[in-house]
């Protein structure tokens, strides 16, 4: 961007992309990556990477040196990054900012209406921290306060960049890995009418360590957002390990298609996936499913509901799996895993690279296998505004059923031990606001597996106040894997008048293990 002191290329790097966009009719987001300064160093060569090469001879700034190190991907690569509290640094960083915001604000409307946020990028290729990794030389080690400090000096000075009349023209976006109490208050009261998160997290796969925590947080921020009746949006990235790693490579689509439910679950409304999987015909369903829900948040005002049936074995979890039968819940305890996990190897459940469940989220992204334990992952399944009641109690979980997109997880009947009936609850502001014509069509789909022999029906609360049927099926048996079944009511009230409350019933009519993968809800629009 700034290959030479001063010399910006926005018109080249930036306004050819955004003409190109217009002309196409889509919509972008804009980050400026600052580092690291390298993207590899070798014996003969360093191939300069997102800091201008000038800023450490002319410009004075210290470059830190770190040992190789293995990028997300396994590969050994040696970088080094700026010394980002060097005032040198900060002076050229801050006027690059600038220059930035004084090109936007010059551009036609029709080309700044295409850029609908920007990303701040402070440190590491878009990360919330400075360095990948721990500097050689301990002198330009920054603590934890520092860097709180200069990314919120970062975001103001994108404030005042990008403001015209004291009004913010552009949506901003921080990166969650990183943010305290600290920059939540900046961000809700600096940040006037929209807040946006990156969670990478969300967005890499699924099973992913300490996951609860995490969206927990990342929940009561957006409610807090939404509570001063602003925006709040969210992005994140599925990087190359899709086509690396093994959880992924042995069945691309079916990885895909979990990791989109996954991010649709933990309410990303933007999941940035590479070109050539998006390319890919087998893995247009996953990107389809995550665009149907993308902003189908509050229930309110969603014209679509869906429960996507599984279950993840939690390790931390010591009232499921006690320490006295499994071992003791400590992250580390490789045996706890493979214990939890025997227990269900009869329903498919496996730990095919245990030792990738141990850590955090960037280590679990690099299993090799599929791995159905893990240390504070979901639990439950994957939904949006609706949820199955009573879950463990009335339905069994199942793993790695086939190798079709649906077959990952499932859950089913089971009459041996008394599971027949499996119960849904329908968010009730599903409704709540809407005209009752509204409610005249609803289309309901179940997808099943047609493979396993059996009968079952399902049930929904209708406004004569019965339990009604809105389809019966009678299963093949064959091979011929899943299936979905798909009907428009006229009249369903869904006012939680079945059993347990429940607005829709899956109801064993024979006595097989029937196994379903979803169950969804969709407003029909009428005409007159």
């Amino acid at each position: 961007l700034e290959p030479k002191n001063g010399k910006f290329k926005f018109d080249a790097l930036l306004g050819a992309k955004l003409k190109q966009l217009h002309k196409d009719s889509y919509y972008t987001s804009v980050m400026v990556w600052v580092a690291p300064a390298t993207r590899a160093v070798t014996v003969r060569d360093t191939v300069w990477g997102a800091t201008p090469k000038w800023l450490f001879h002319e410009g004075g700034v210290p470059l830190v040196a770190f040992e190789s190190r293995p990028n997300p991907l396994g590969k050994s690569t040696t970088s080094y990054f700026p010394y980002y509290l060097h005032d040198n640094y900060k002076f050229y960083f801050h006027r690059m900012i600038a220059e930035f915001g004084k090109y936007i604000k010059k551009l036609p409307n029709h080309l700044s209406e295409r850029i609908l946020f920007v990303q701040c990028t402070e440190g590491s290729t878009g990360d919330g921290q400075p360095y990948k990794g721990k500097p050689i030389n301990s002198q330009y080690n920054i603590t934890h306060d520092q860097w709180s400090a200069f990314r919120i000096e970062t975001w103001e000075k994108y404030v005042e960049a990008l403001s015209k009349d004291e009004e913010l023209l552009i949506p901003m976006l921080t990166n969650y890995d990183s943010n305290g109490v600290n920059e939540y208050n900046w961000m809700l009261n600096k940040l006037p009418k929209a807040n946006g998160l990156k969670n990478g997290m969300f967005s890499h796969g699924y099973h992913i360590s300490d996951a609860q925590e995490r969206l927990v947080n990342f929940t009561n921020f957006r409610n807090a957002v939404e509570a001063q009746g602003k925006v709040f949006f969210a992005r994140g990235e599925m990087d190359a390990e899709y086509a690396t790693y093994g959880w992924s490579t042995q069945n691309i689509p079916q990885a895909l298609y979990w990791s989109g439910i996954y991010a649709t679950h933990c309410g990303l409304s933007l999941w940035n996936v590479p070109t050539k999987a998006c390319q890919d015909p087998k893995n247009q369903e996953a990107l389809m499913f995550f665009n149907r829900y993308a902003a189908q948040f509050h229930p309110e005002t969603a014209k679509r509901a869906f429960c996507a049936l599984r279950k993840g074995l939690d390790a931390a979890d010591i009232n499921e799996f006690p320490e006295d039968i499994y071992g003791k819940a400590k992250k580390s305890n490789v045996q706890r895993y493979i214990n939890i996990t025997k227990a269900f190897s009869d329903y498919g459940a496996r730990m095919g690279d245990v030792e990738k469940s141990l850590k955090g989220g960037m280590m679990n992204r690099k299993r090799k296998d599929y791995n159905d334990a893990g240390w504070k992952i979901l639990t439950g399944n994957y939904q949006r505004h609706i949820t199955q009641i009573d879950a463990e109690e009335t339905s069994a979980a199942w793993w790695q059923i086939d190798a079709s997109i649906y077959g990952r997880f499932a859950r089913g009947f089971e009459p041996s031990n008394n599971k027949n009936t499996m119960y849904f609850d329908i968010d009730d502001n599903f409704f709540s606001k809407r005209q009752t014509v509204e409610k005249s069509n609803i289309k309901l789909k179940v997808v099943y597996r047609d493979a396993d022999p059996g009968s079952w029906s399902l049930k929904y609360h209708a406004k004569d106040g019965s339990m009604k049927t809105a389809f019966s099926i009678k299963n093949s048996g064959s091979r011929s894997g899943w299936k979905s079944k798909e009907i428009i009511i006229g009249d369903a009230l869904f006012n939680n008048g079945g059993d347990r409350g429940a607005d829709l019933i899956l109801q064993n009519d024979g006595n097989t293990n029937c196994r379903f993968h979803l169950i969804e809800v969709e407003l029909v629009e009428t005409t007159h």
